[in-house]
Parts: C-alpha cells; sequence; structure tokens
C-alpha cells in the first residue's frame, strides 16, 4: 500500500469514527410529547384545514409570535417560504408554507410541554411531498412532469436533512451539528480518494487480461442480463401500493424470473455475442441497472412518504436483495434436486418434515378469543356499550346470534340512543379504530353488538364459506332488531349496521334491496373497504373506500382491460402488482390500502 493511500485510509477511517460519535452524541434524549402539539401534528397532516386550525394549542401564538392563517385547503405560516438554494416551481409556496406550520409545531412541543417522537417530523416530510405533488396537478404534460420530479427532488433532500438531525425538533444549528456535516463530508471525500488510489493500485498489479477472460466466462448472456433489469423496472412500476422490502422483494424476484424465462422463450438458437461486443453490451447492461436504480430510489421514497411510511433506505435494499438472492438459490436448489430426484428424495423428505413439526407448534389462526384481538370485549373508555358473541364448540349460528343479542339487552344497550350491529370479518375481527371514532362521536349514547360467524382468515372465508358469513349477519341482525321491535316507538334505538371487507358483503346480502323487510328496520349503513365497491341502494348508504385499496379496485378483468378509473395500467403486469397489493394492503397506515381509520365513523348517517 503506498503512503497516500494508507493516510487516506487512515484520515477516512478517524472521520468517519468521528462522524459515528459525534451523531450518537446528537442524538436528542427521549422525552414526554407535549399532547397539544401531538394533537395538532396529527390534524395538520391528516384532517381537513379547519378542523386542523381548531387543535392549535393556545399558546402556540404567544411562543412563535404568529397566528397559522388559512390558505385553501391548507393551514399555513403565513410567513413561511420554500428555503430552497435553487429555484422551485412557484405552486411549491403553499405546500412550504404548511411545513414551516408543522416544524413551528415541533419547536413548541421541544419548547412547552415536550418534544415530539420522530414519527412527527416524517409525516410533515411526507406531507410536504404530497402536497407539492398534488400542486403540480394543474400543469399539463412536460411541465406535469418536471414539476412532480422537482417535488421529489425537494423531498428528497428535506428527508436527508431530518435524518441528519435524528427526526428531531428542527433548531438551529448548533457547533456540534455543524461538526457532524463536517465529519460526514470529510468521510465521503476520503471513502472517493481511498477508491480512486486503492484503484489505480489495482490496476498497475493484475493482469486485467486474465481477469477478463474469467469474468466472461461467468458473465450471464446479454439478453437474460438485459430481462433481468427490465424485470427489476417493472416490480417497481406500475404499482399503487408500497411495499415492506420482503414483499417488494418477493415480486422483483417473480418479475425478475417470469422476463428472464420470457426471453428464453423467445431466443432459441440466437447466437451469443462475443469479445468486445459483449464486454460493450454488457457494460451497457450496468448502466441500465444503475439508471433504473437512480430512478427506482426517488419513486419508491416519494410513494412510501406520501402515506407517512419512512422512505427506502440501505437497509431497505439491502433486504430486497437478499430475498431476490434467496428466491434465486431456491430455483437452483430445485432444479438440482429434480436432475437428482432418484437419489435426492431422501433428505427431501427430512427437510420437509422437520418443517413440518417446526411449523406445527406455532399459534393456529382463530382458535381462541380474547380481549387483546376482539374490541368489543374490551370495555369502552367513554362509557359505551360493546358486547360480543365469539365462537363455542357444539353452538349453532341462531343461538349465538341470541345470545349477543341478550348480552346486548342485559348491559342496557336498548336504552342508548344509537345501535351499531358491527358485521366482522371472517376470522371475528372488527376494526377498533372504527369502533373508537363511532364511541367519539356519539359517546355514552353508543352500543356496538357483534357475532363471530367463521375463524378462518377472511379471503378463506370469501371464496369457500361465503353462505355461513351471510346466514350468521342475517341472525345477529334478526335478533337484535327483533329485541328493538318489541319496545314502545318512542323508545327505540336508531339502528345501525357497519361492515368491513368480508363484513360489508356480508352486511349487503341480508338486505336484498331497498325495499325489503330488513331495509326498513335499519336506519342507515355504513360500508368500508367492500370488494368489487358495491352498494345496497338503501336510502342512508354511505361506502368508503380508499383509492389504493386492492381489496376494492382490483379484478380479474384487469389481466386485459384497464380498469377505466384512471388509475396506471399494463396488461398482466397490472394484475401482478394487484395481487402483490392484496398481500400488502394492511402492511400500511390508515387511510390507505385496506386500512381504515377513526374518520371513517363520521360518514355514517343517523335518522332524524
Amino acid at each position: 500500500m503506498t503512503t497516500a493511500l494508507a493516510r487516506t485510509a487512515l484520515l477516512t477511517l478517524l472521520a468517519a469514527m468521528l462522524w459515528a460519535a459525534l451523531m450518537m452524541a446528537g442524538r436528542p434524549p427521549a422525552a414526554v410529547p407535549d399532547p397539544g402539539s401531538s394533537a395538532a401534528v396529527a390534524a395538520l397532516t391528516s384532517r381537513p384545514a379547519d378542523r386542523a386550525a381548531g387543535a392549535v394549542p393556545a399558546d402556540f401564538v404567544t411562543d412563535l409570535g404568529y397566528a397559522p392563517r388559512l390558505e385553501g385547503d391548507r393551514l399555513v405560516n403565513p410567513t413561511g417560504s420554500c428555503s430552497s438554494p435553487v429555484p422551485l416551481p412557484p405552486e411549491f409556496e403553499g405546500p412550504c408554507r404548511q411545513h414551516d406550520l408543522g416544524y413551528d409545531l415541533l419547536r413548541h412541543a421541544a419548547r412547552s410541554g415536550g418534544a415530539l417522537p420522530a414519527a412527527a417530523r416524517q409525516q410533515l416530510d411526507a406531507q410536504l411531498v404530497a402536497s407539492a405533488r398534488a400542486s403540480c396537478d394543474g400543469r399539463q404534460g412536460n411541465s406535469h412532469g418536471w414539476c412532480s420530479a422537482w417535488a421529489d427532488i425537494a423531498g428528497f433532500f428535506v428527508r436527508v436533512n431530518s435524518l441528519r438531525q435524528h427526526d428531531s425538533t428542527p433548531l438551529p444549528e448548533d457547533a456540534l451539528s455543524r461538526s457532524v456535516t463536517g465529519a460526514g463530508a470529510l468521510t465521503l471525500v476520503g471513502t472517493a480518494g481511498t477508491l480512486a488510489l486503492g484503484g489505480v493500485r489495482l490496476r498497475r498489479r493484475i493482469d486485467w487480461s486474465r481477469v477478463a477472460v474469467r469474468v466472461s466466462g461467468l458473465a450471464p448472456r446479454v439478453s437474460g442480463a438485459a430481462a433481468a433489469v427490465a424485470g427489476f423496472a417493472v416490480s417497481i412500476a406500475p404499482g399503487h401500493l408500497p411495499h415492506g422490502p420482503v414483499l417488494q422483494g418477493g415480486l422483483t424476484a417473480v418479475l425478475v424470473g417470469g422476463s428472464v424465462l420470457l426471453v428464453r422463450a423467445l431466443r432459441p438458437g440466437t447466437a451469443r455475442l462475443v469479445a468486445r461486443c459483449r464486454s460493450w453490451a454488457l457494460a451497457g447492461v450496468l448502466a441500465m441497472v444503475l439508471a433504473t436504480l437512480g430512478w427506482a430510489q426517488p419513486a419508491l421514497s416519494a410513494r412510501r412518504l406520501a402515506i407517512g411510511l419512512p422512505p427506502t433506505d440501505l437497509t431497505w435494499w439491502l433486504t430486497v436483495g437478499a430475498v431476490v438472492g434467496a428466491a434465486w438459490l431456491a430455483v437452483r436448489s430445485l432444479r438440482w434436486g429434480w436432475s437428482r430426484r432418484r437419489t435426492a428424495w431422501r433428505p427431501a423428505m427430512v427437510v420437509a418434515m422437520a418443517s413440518t413439526a417446526v411449523f406445527s407448534g406455532g399459534p393456529v389462526h382463530g382458535a381462541g378469543t380474547s380481549p387483546e384481538d376482539r374490541v368489543l370485549l374490551q370495555s369502552s373508555p367513554v362509557g359505551a356499550v360493546r358486547a360480543y358473541a365469539e365462537m363455542r364448540e357444539g353452538e349453532v349460528p341462531a343461538e349465538r346470534a341470541e345470545r349477543a343479542a341478550d348480552d346486548l339487552v342485559q348491559v342496557g344497550g336498548l336504552e342508548r340512543e344509537h345501535v351499531v350491529i358491527a358485521v366482522p370479518t371472517g376470522s371475528g375481527w372488527i376494526n377498533p379504530q372504527v369502533v373508537a371514532g363511532l364511541e367519539a362521536r356519539f359517546g355514552s349514547q353508543l352500543a356496538t353488538v357483534g357475532m363471530q360467524y367463521d375463524d378462518a382468515p377472511s379471503w378463506v372465508s370469501h371464496l369457500f364459506r361465503r353462505d355461513q358469513a351471510v346466514a350468521g349477519t342475517r341472525e345477529v341482525f334478526d335478533a337484535v332488531t327483533e329485541r328493538v321491535r318489541e319496545l314502545p316507538v318512542d323508545q327505540r334505538p336508531q339502528v345501525h349496521v357497519y361492515g368491513e371487507s368480508l363484513g360489508a358483503s356480508a352486511g349487503q346480502a341480508i338486505f336484498g334491496g331497498p325495499d325489503t323487510r330488513r331495509a326498513h328496520e335499519v336506519c342507515s349503513v355504513l360500508w368500508t373497504g367492500t370488494p368489487g365497491d358495491h352498494r345496497v341502494g338503501l336510502p342512508r348508504e354511505a361506502a368508503v373506500a380508499n383509492d389504493d385499496d386492492p381489496v376494492v379496485h382490483a379484478s380479474p378483468r384487469d389481466l386485459l382491460l384497464p380498469p377505466g378509473d384512471g388509475r396506471p395500467w399494463v396488461p398482466v403486469l397490472s394484475a401482478v402488482h394487484e395481487a402483490a397489493d392484496l398481500v400488502g394492503s394492511l402492511d400500511v397506515p390508515d387511510g390507505n390500502g385496506h386500512r381504515y381509520g377513526p374518520d371513517t365513523a363520521d360518514r355514517l348517517e343517523t335518522c332524524p
């Protein structure tokens, strides 16, 4: 190792150690967050502007010296601006002023009740990117594309700065933070210098002609490598929901493998490129890889930030790569085993038996019911009534429905103003967020009753036991409404029905139309995440569906026909992405995918 290389490497190591030490020293201590500021940030990032204005702490104006102002559909800092070293599109001024207000709320929290957790700053940064992209909708063509690209670029640098500050309170730069920045910059420069000097040293010592021969023998065919890159690109788009690294890795492995197999089927008899042509072609493929990664990183990060998830980082990408690599090894192992199937069946049998022994010790889904996984078995914090009949051995649905109705009467549910019959999903799950939203709206004048009709995952119940779901829903509805009819007319509560996913489908099936007997016995109904976005047609019927909920919007027809709702669509590929979206539809924050939050309860109508 030359003296210059040794010194550069040593200085880089020292800079990296200094940077790590300063980063650890600059990590803010844990604190109990200020509840008022926490509620204000949550309202600013998820509620309408007028409701966000009402959530701003009373002492905010005194502390920051200004009053937030409504500008259209945004609550903003009237003196805020886009603090960028380069000019940004003028449409970004509103989102920037809104972002400035959010950061001021973080500063107010730190000076009053306690600094907010990192998730608060992450949500504000995600809102900035989403609002900036939305502000570009008034543009057309290339102008819209450039505007959206600037939104992603601005959001990327905002996130880098937030990560540098540990997603903590955005305070003025002090000596420690400036030292962290300097040490980090020195580490990057030193790393680049070390690599450059090391490359020069290696180039002088290595016989590159021999290396080229060996690498040429290991290098894949150009067509297969290009197909793998294309498969990776289409695994990023045209997706709608951002995925975790494991699911994204699985989707990438499927599409990369499918692309390679397709190219192999289309190229029989095609001669390989040789010598310099092959080297240049593989260099072009490598450039395609780098370009695809350069496009995928900001695209995926923007998609994740738009719904409140952290952006992709090195760990995320390494996990994706590990899953793809594991899938490749699994396929290669299967091919090896099949080629030696006469002798490989014995170790394969051992592996299968061991796997069965391991997985048989895991929990059985739906085998038991406990207050921890059934919201209606827990007591209400606002004094509302909750009644729930779980499955019992040897009990038929009619008996279970009578038990649910009797429990509702016994705890005084029919003495409340509103009775909500909540239809669960296949496993008996009722969304606790929606229950919390209903109780926040109606308080102690609400009674919620539910009945478990199955103990299987919803997709199993939907495909194979849908009649069981409908029959159970019909039994509990009739049992509850029968007891309501026994009351004097002026003492009867308003009866509502709420169902989510399979619960919505089962709830709709018991009515049959707006003129049936059951339709006249219910005040209103609320459906969330209904498969296929179906409706009954009742007078007071509300349906809530997230724009990116695959349970609502996905359909087998998307294989060959566009959905017609403006969503990006590519034949076959869109259907593959929708299948992945279905798997990961719950791994997103409320208000996205197949997750519905407490605000959903505001859509339930009441009777005069």
